[in-house]
């Protein structure tokens, strides 16, 4: 299985990043199950989908 790390943002979306391809992707380019093997946390910036100013699908979960 191929590692990742789940990325969680401000805006609560998650995005999986790759680190490592394993062997069987490398040969043949068919995605296996994410096997997510570190978390970072960037609750400072929204992702790339979420405006700065905060729209009714993308509410900021982590304060109360």
């Amino acid at each position: 299985m191929c590692d990742y790390t789940q990325v969680q943002y401000k805006c609560s979306h998650l995005r999986y990043v790759v680190r490592a391809w394993c062997t069987k992707y490398q040969e043949t380019h068919k995605r296996c199950p994410a096997n997510v093997v570190a978390v970072e946390y960037r609750l400072d910036e929204n992702c790339s989908l979420c405006p700065s100013t905060p729209t009714p699908h993308c509410i900021d979960l982590t304060s109360n």
